[in-house]
């Protein structure tokens, strides 16, 4: 992938800020299968406990925003939302 090793927690803290994720479109972290992931992993967590779940996903216009969301949506289907 690229990036040096990190701990989860630092990762973590790099990726998400007061502004969200942020990155450069196709580029590790901000890749199709990381937001695939993310919203599967997403999904997965608010579903805990049989509990219905809404994801409200924000993003610009830029053409890669619409790329992530769709990633993202898909990720929250897989994880039952």
């Amino acid at each position: 992938m690229g990036h040096s090793f990190m701990s989860k927690t630092d990762e973590a803290r790099r990726l998400f800020g007061t502004d969200g994720i942020r990155g450069v479109a196709n580029q590790y972290p901000m890749t199709a299968e990381i937001a695939l992931a993310l919203g599967r992993a997403v999904a997965e967590r608010f579903r805990r406990g049989g509990r219905r779940c809404r994801v409200v996903i924000g993003k610009d216009t830029r053409l890669s925003g619409y790329m992530l969301e769709s990633a993202l949506e898909a990720g929250n289907r897989l994880g039952g939302c």
